[in-house]
């Protein structure tokens, strides 16, 4: 039975692929033998102008042309399309596991044909739910006083401030990572917490990403032998580390699904950072733009490095809130916690290409915004409060709604958490009710997921699509603004953990919407990239066209 909130695909996007059904089955049989057809999927195809097109999506390993899309369209005289397959899409087909959060985890290929009623050729898990439970009672209150705050983005201000923040470190710094590898940031640490009488507590998701040595983190460290024990060495007993718990065949009481995301640390108990950004080169590049000249900044700066937004609030009872969440996650997973060994494969992605000019306008450089006055903020963590909050939050719009995100990972079917389906939900009810609604997304982002949203009825119109997009961002109405570390998944708005912050304030949310606007109109481009990473295989030769990079040197925070 249907539910109210929740998108469902219509009985015409239905009708329009029935001629697909009948015919994609026999396609599927014939192209199951053919060298380097990875899968064969109904989708839709992406001509230059017009609406999407019903088709057959035959993903090909990248860089190969097994078939040709007039010949199948001739044969089974339906509309086909020939993509690059996604990097999960090709581990299936070899029979490895697909990665999810650099861990080992389900398939998520063809959820699309699952919501036509097709037959699910792989089948992928269903979302997860860790042992975490809440505190009784809840710790999130809505805080509305003076505060002194700054707001800045990456990738041209976010390490200037961030390195500020750390250069101030009194007596402790308590801190939640995902990832924690650039050697900049490790100095600054280093530098700000081995002085006698400082304490570092830090809590990390406990699959240690291998540096990627190639890339914008060439020279980022190995969390298990280069940070982690040189503070170790040096603070002794001041420096308490633990790895947070995930669910697993291993550990199936771990605290949560599949990810610890989280990016905050707190300085002294009086001052926090909030960021959709980790702790890598990619996410905080070494620079500092508004000292030095811009000019000397790395060649197309913006698209190498990510987009990330960060928050820098002094506020003690703010402050106080995010050190009792990430002290109690401490307590809590040290009993059971364990880094997981995980090797990603190597890639081979495509050598440099030309400048996207679709949309292009010159570079634009933002300065931080530094306010000192009241301002209400309203913290949010899952599995605790954000989507109850956010969907509060996407309702209450009556002009606009700008997302960005690195990805909208929506499967469309009862295999989603009832919050994610209204979450999406949301959004797709202020298109219908034509208000001025926006969609960024990661260029990365798999077309898939795309079909999914398309077959939902979303105008392929309110979607663009961004390099190194990985901020996670919702602005309403101009006025209203929220930012974290929460992707759109299951796992992801549901039972990981992550931080973000809602920000009531006018100025706020116009400091950002600026951004975004530039982003809108000069970073992203009309359609997710084409050219897909190729996973290597053993003593694999680089194929011509392609470089070999680690894994991790392109995909951040699980896409």
């Amino acid at each position: 039975m249907d539910q109210p909130g929740i998108p469902q695909l219509p009985e015409a996007v239905r009708a329009s692929f029935e001629p697909i059904m009948k015919v994609v089955g026999q396609a599927r049989q014939q192209l199951a033998g053919v060298k380097d057809v990875v899968t064969t999927r109904p989708g839709y195809k992406y001509p230059p102008a017009g609406k999407p097109v019903p088709a057959i999506v035959v993903a090909v390993t990248p860089s190969t042309t097994p078939v040709q899309t007039a010949e199948l369209e001739a044969k089974f005289a339906v509309p086909f399309t020939v993509i690059d397959a996604t990097v999960e899409e090709q581990l299936a087909a070899d029979n490895r596991q697909p990665v999810s959060f650099g861990m080992p985890d389900g398939s998520m290929v063809s959820a699309f044909e699952k919501m036509l009623g097709g037959e699910e050729p792989l089948a992928f898990l269903p979302p997860k739910t860790g042992a975490y439970e809440e505190p009784e009672p809840p710790n999130l209150p809505l805080v509305k006083e003076k505060m002194e705050m700054t707001i800045c983005v990456s990738p041209e201000a976010g390490w200037t401030e961030l390195e500020t923040f750390l250069g101030e470190t009194k007596k402790s710094l308590t801190v939640a990572m995902f990832q924690f590898t650039a050697p900049h940031i490790f100095e600054a640490i280093e530098a700000a917490v081995t002085p006698s009488g400082c304490k570092f507590e830090l809590i990390l998701h406990p699959v240690p990403e291998k540096p990627a040595k190639t890339g914008v983190k060439a020279d980022d460290l190995d969390e298990e032998e280069e940070v982690i024990p040189p503070l170790e060495k040096k603070m002794k007993t001041r420096f308490e580390q633990t790895w947070a718990t995930l669910v697993s065949k291993k550990n199936p009481d771990g605290l949560f699904a599949s990810a610890y995301h989280i990016k905050v640390a707190v300085r002294d108990g009086k001052a926090f950072w909030l960021s959709s950004g980790n702790w890598q080169s990619s996410n905080q590049p070494n620079v500092h733009p508004f000292v030095d000249h811009p000019e000397k900044l790395p060649a197309q700066f913006q698209r190498k490095y990510n987009r990330d937004y960060h928050a820098i609030i002094s506020n003690k009872k703010r402050a106080s809130i995010y050190e009792f969440y990430i002290k109690r996650d401490f307590e809590q997973s040290a009993a059971q916690a364990e880094a997981v060994s995980f090797a990603a494969p190597d890639l081979f992605v495509p050598e440099e290409e030309e400048e996207p000019v679709e949309f292009a306008k010159p570079m634009r450089l933002f300065k931080p915004l530094r306010l000192n006055r009241e301002v209400s903020v309203q913290p949010l963590l899952t599995p605790d409060n954000y989507a109850q909050q956010v969907l509060k939050l996407i309702k209450s719009a009556r002009k606009s709604v700008w997302f960005q995100n690195q990805y909208i990972n929506f499967r469309g079917t009862e295999d989603d958490f009832t919050e994610f389906r209204l979450l999406v939900g949301a959004l797709k009810d202020k298109i219908d009710k034509e208000l001025d609604v926006r969609i960024i997304c990661r260029d990365m982002m798999k077309q898939e997921s795309l079909d999914v949203l398309i077959g939902l009825d979303f105008p392929k119109e309110v979607f663009r699509f961004q390099p190194t997009c990985h901020n996670k961002t919702i602005i309403v109405d101009g006025k209203i603004v929220v930012f974290g570390s929460h992707n759109w998944s299951n796992e992801g708005v549901k039972t990981n953990r992550d931080a973000s912050l809602i920000f009531d304030d006018e100025e706020i949310a116009a400091y950002l919407a600026e951004i975004y606007d530039y982003d809108w109109n000069t970073l992203a481009t009309a359609h997710p990239t084409k050219a897909r990473p190729r996973v290597a295989r053993d003593d694999e030769e680089t194929p011509a066209g392609f470089k070999r990079v680690a894994f991790s040197s392109v995909f951040e925070d699980g896409e």
